[in-house]
């Protein structure tokens, strides 16, 4: 076991060393952690300068540091593309996020890969290559994803509450973002005018809001438009 260890932490040396010759000629910000238990090994010069970090610095950066200043996957403005694939035996093998950050005071948008190095390694430990890529769109594409950008943070914030409408709820919610009034909806439901006023009123309690274009908002981020 101890041989088949010192294999594996030779390997991941030999990794970090080729990142450290190559990273100024791969695209984007470059970096290898250990997750469990954390350990922070490698950032990029160019992650040192857009962070403002040296060396040093970013491998004594603590987990929740970490993810405020510069990934946590977690953040409202960080979405998840789809699944993760899968190796052989059904592990994650890699994670693709899109991002909404700002800097300079403009929104930027950014893609986020996380590629695990040595996976479930016993005695070494989780270790993964964070790539993050801001993403130059061409003009016409910049207001499209930007906004599907925001819908998928406002769906990220707000899932909970949204998960708490009944089915006919929905149905409301959806004739509302298409600016049907009460009678129109009743009309089209087959239900009476008091009744999409009780329905109504029970969506703006559990969604905790008043504003007809936040509810517009629900429409479109969980895809009832």
């Amino acid at each position: 076991m101890s041989s088949k260890r010192s294999g594996q932490q030779g390997e991941l040396a030999a990794k970090i060393q080729a990142f450290r010759m190559a990273s100024d000629w791969i695209p984007g910000i470059k970096i290898i952690q250990r997750t469990e238990p954390w350990e922070n090994l490698f950032i990029c010069s160019q992650g040192k300068e857009r962070y403002g970090l040296s060396e040093s610095f970013f491998q004594h950066l603590p987990s929740h540091e970490f993810r405020r200043l510069i990934f946590d996957p977690e953040s409202p403005d960080t979405c998840l593309l789809g699944p993760s694939d899968a190796d052989d035996n059904g592990r994650p093998s890699k994670k693709f996020y899109v991002r909404r950050d700002r800097l300079n005071d403009q929104t930027e948008m950014e893609l986020i890969s996380v590629f695990p190095i040595l996976p479930d390694s016993p005695g070494i430990g989780n270790y993964s290559l964070i790539q993050i890529i801001p993403i130059d769109l061409q003009s016409w594409a910049a207001p499209k994803t930007s906004r599907i950008a925001r819908e998928l943070s406002f769906q990220k914030r707000n899932y909970i509450k949204f998960r708490q409408l009944s089915d006919r709820n929905k149905e409301v919610l959806s004739l509302i973002g298409r600016c049907k009034k009460a009678e129109e909806i009743g009309e089209e439901l087959f239900i009476g005018v008091n009744t999409v006023n009780s329905h109504k009123k029970r969506i703006k309690e559990l969604l905790e809001t008043n504003d007809t274009w936040e509810l517009i908002q629900y429409g479109l981020a969980f895809d009832l438009i």
